[in-house]
């Protein structure tokens, strides 16, 4: 049924080059070179399943008797393992119709579309049968289900959800038509979750930006020369940096960002000293950051252009945070 298949489907250049036939499994090698006769892609796999699965479906009988050789060979359609030597008389086995009716009138263009054969570039499938079959084509459904649910979900949750599902995917023992079938569905998701991260990425920096200058503005009519606040934008340090950038830029003062993921009890902080300033000469904006950094149990780096980042792994110190990074910058300024 799978050789019929192949031809079917791929055409009748297809041969049998081999094959393991088990009770709950099959292996089937065949010709067919992709550069000559064009790629397997999903839906001729989708196609052969389905050939072979509705003639298992519709029940049909199987029918073998012995013919010598060359009666067999006259049978229009007939499959072989192209290169085998078969004896004489050989064993035709034919589904769907009666030996002796297709070596009645063997070259009937009717028996093209019978699945017959002689029994004695490679391309190879292999498929499982009984309750491996079933269990696979469950497991199928059941990651198609989870690919369907994941786009419901928020994009916090969904990026580690589809890496998760990927790797499910790939290593899943399920029919192959149906692989593909998912692994497209979640590449739609891997787009939709960078369109989603796209937007919120914008969205964090509009909003860090018009907070953290607003919050300077006040700052500077109050007097003083530094500012220091918290803008919640999660784990974004890109977002922060343009913050602290702009207020460097606009009002000329020192600024520190704090911003917290309560999910993962992390926190990013930017902090940035107008360089090459009177400022600078007073407050290093990294010495700055690491002691900010100290209740969040966190570390920065050297910094650059009078500008730092860092990161915390506990949130709950977050004002203690800010009050040091405060009466720090207040000690060096004054």
């Amino acid at each position: 049924m799978l050789n019929f298949a192949l031809r079917e489907v791929l055409g009748n250049h297809v041969d049998q080059k081999g094959s393991v036939v088990l009770p709950e499994k099959l292996r089937f090698d065949f010709s067919h070179d992709p550069n000559r006769d064009g790629a397997i892609n999903a839906d001729h796999l989708r196609k052969i399943e389905s050939i072979v699965n509705d003639q298992i479906k519709s029940e049909l009988d199987v029918y073998s008797k012995e013919a010598t050789l060359a009666e067999a060979k006259r049978i229009n359609g007939l499959r072989a393992v192209f290169g085998e030597v078969y004896p004489d008389p050989v064993r035709v086995v034919t589904i769907g119709k009666k030996v002796e009716d297709i070596l009645a009138d063997p070259e009937n263009k009717e028996w093209a579309s019978i699945s017959s054969e002689l029994c004695g570039g490679v391309r190879r499938i292999t498929a499982v049968t009984t309750e491996s079959a079933l269990k696979a084509m469950e497991l199928g459904g059941q990651l198609l289900k989870e690919v369907d649910d994941a786009s419901k979900m928020e994009v916090s949750l969904l990026e580690k959800k589809v890496a998760s599902l990927k790797t499910s995917v790939d290593s899943a023992s399920i029919p192959a038509a149906q692989k593909a079938d998912i692994r497209a569905k979640i590449a739609q998701l891997q787009n939709q979750l960078r369109k989603a991260q796209k937007k919120i990425a914008e969205q964090n920096m509009q909003k860090a930006v018009a907070t953290a200058t607003e919050l300077a503005e006040v700052a500077a009519k109050e007097g003083k020369t530094f500012c220091v606040t918290r803008i919640d934008v999660g784990l974004d340090p890109a977002a922060l940096r343009e913050a602290v950038s702009k207020v460097i830029q606009q009002k000329g003062m020192a600024v520190m960002v704090f911003s917290i993921d309560e999910t993962t009890n992390k926190a990013v902080v930017y902090a940035g000293v107008p360089d090459k300033s009177e400022q600078s000469k007073l407050l290093e904006v990294s010495e700055w950051l690491t002691n900010a950094l100290g209740p969040l149990k966190g570390r920065c780096g050297k910094g650059k252009g009078g500008l730092a980042t860092g990161q915390g792994t506990d949130v709950s110190h977050v004002n203690e945070a800010m009050d040091l990074a405060t009466s720090f910058a207040s000690m060096k300024l004054s």
